[in-house]
Formats: structure tokens, C-alpha cells, sequence
């Protein structure tokens, strides 16, 4: 690999995010940057352009965002990330009325992977405030716009903004243990979150987004067998172990949340390699 693939290789993701909208609206460059341009590094004078479809290039800290307004409704399916967003049960109702949307991003490379979403964050925000937005698309997880400005009134008190960032999956298994596994936290350097629970859903919910948010913002490095609780009393051991999802062959975080978990996980190859060095 030569000096400057191996350069390519190491460049950060880029971050992305997609705002559904009711209609295409010009983006207001100069309240954009008179709002947040210090905050994002954006030191260039933007023209303004009338049309609402025109592309956004825009200098930023050494970066490029770039996205680009589309006339009509997003195409791909979003039954998905709907079914698992508990905090907007009418979610694929309000979304036809969107019309439009926007895909930006920028991969922020300067910074670390919590910093560069924070400063994706305020952007998308700002754009928000522009414009005509039901609802925004972060990852696999889908937030309608109040829930969206609160979580980042939240960020800026530092607060994790879990719900907008990271996705919970969830399904019951037939002895109503609840099944869990996140999207997300691999976009933060982190491991994904899996476990199968006997507790009720809200207390699992509660105990892996305190969980992550913890893992994400401390820079903590949890060994296989440690253990963590959220209270002085509580010891819940976490493990290294295979993903039970067949599709993901990194290693994952297993919260031991049940003595007898049910759930099976694949063996093959990508098991020698990435299981855990737990019996499970």
C-alpha cells in the first residue's frame, strides 16, 4: 500500500445526516454563518444562491461540507429506523408530508469522532432553524425536529444526545426475554451494545443508553469481564463476545442481563476470530 493510500485509509468517515423537508428553501448562508461560522471554522464569504437546489459547498475547518437539496421524498424505506423510534410512534404518517430533503456532511477530520459530531450537530441545527424540516435521519436513527432541538439544547449542557445519534433495536424472544443490539457506536471509535434482557424494556433501554453514553464521552476502556452498575450496589458484567447478528463481524459488548440467555450467535470463521473469550 503506497504512502498516500495508506493516507487515505486513516481519513475519518464522513458525517452525515438527512433532513426530511415540506418544500426546498434556499439556505440563508450569511445568518448561517453569522449563527455558527466560528464555531464550525467556516471563515470564507458565501454568496448566496436563490435556488433551492443548489449544491452546498462550504468551507469548514479545513473540510468540506457538502450536500445538496433534492426535490422529492427520500426513496429508500424508512420502516426501519420508524419501528424502533418509540420516542415518534406516528413517525411514518408525519412523514408524508415531506416533500423534499437534504443529505450533508462533512467528515470534520481535525477532530475526534465525539467532537466532529458535536460540530455536525450545531450545523444541522442551524439548517433546521432554515428550514421546513419534519424530521431528520442521523445513522439508523430517526428524530422528528421537537425532539431534535431539545436533545441539542440537552448537548449543549452535556448531555450524550443518545437518541439522536445511536439506534436500539429491539424484539422479544419467545420466553419474553427482550433482545437488544445498537447502531451507531461504531461511528464513535466504539463497540456496538448487544444483550438479551429478562428486565423490562424501559430499564434495559435506560441501562445501555447510560451505558454507551458513558463509553462514548469518558474514553473508559471496558475489558472483557469488567463490570459496571448504576448505582454503588449494581455489578453487571460486560463481556467481548460474537455478535448474534449474522452481518456483523466485529466484536461487540454483551451486557449480562440474564443468567440463561437463549439467543444464538453464529459460528464459522468470523466466530474463531472475533468471539468472545467468554463460554457463551
Amino acid at each position: 500500500m503506497s504512502a498516500q493510500t495508506d493516507e487515505v485509509a486513516k481519513q475519518p468517515a464522513r458525517i452525515s445526516a438527512t433532513l426530511f423537508l415540506e418544500r426546498q428553501v434556499p439556505i440563508d448562508y450569511n445568518v448561517l454563518i453569522e449563527r455558527v461560522g466560528s464555531v464550525l471554522g467556516i471563515s470564507a464569504t458565501i454568496e448566496d444562491d436563490p435556488r433551492p437546489d443548489a449544491p452546498i459547498v462550504l468551507p469548514a475547518d479545513g473540510d468540506l461540507v457538502i450536500g445538496m437539496q433534492m426535490g422529492f421524498p427520500y426513496p429508500v424505506s424508512l420502516q426501519n429506523p420508524a419501528q424502533f423510534a418509540y420516542w415518534w410512534p406516528n413517525a411514518l404518517g408525519d412523514l408524508t408530508r415531506h416533500k423534499a430533503h437534504l443529505i450533508v456532511s462533512c467528515p470534520w477530520s481535525k477532530h475526534s469522532r465525539l467532537d466532529a459530531h458535536m460540530r455536525h450537530l450545531t450545523l444541522v441545527r442551524e439548517l433546521v432553524e432554515q428550514l421546513p424540516v419534519v424530521g431528520v435521519l442521523w445513522g439508523s436513527s430517526l428524530v422528528q425536529t421537537d425532539l431534535f432541538k431539545g436533545e441539542f439544547a440537552n448537548a449543549l449542557k452535556g448531555e450524550f444526545p443518545f437518541s439522536l445519534w445511536i439506534l436500539i433495536q429491539f424484539s422479544r424472544q419467545p420466553n419474553g426475554n427482550i433482545l437488544i443490539s445498537t447502531l451507531g457506536m461504531r461511528d464513535f471509535e466504539r463497540m456496538e451494545i448487544e444483550t438479551e434482557s429478562s428486565l423490562p424494556l424501559d430499564q434495559t433501554v435506560d441501562l445501555i443508553r447510560k451505558f454507551g453514553s458513558y463509553i462514548v464521552t469518558s474514553g473508559a476502556v471496558v475489558r472483557d469481564g469488567d463490570t459496571f452498575g448504576l448505582s454503588e450496589t449494581q455489578k453487571i458484567r460486560v463481556r467481548h463476545t460474537r455478535s448474534f447478528r449474522p452481518d456483523v463481524n466485529d466484536p461487540v459488548y454483551w451486557i449480562e442481563l440474564t443468567e440463561q440467555p437463549t439467543v444464538r450467535k453464529p459460528k464459522g470463521y468470523f466466530s474463531n476470530l472475533f468471539g468472545s473469550t467468554s463460554k457463551q
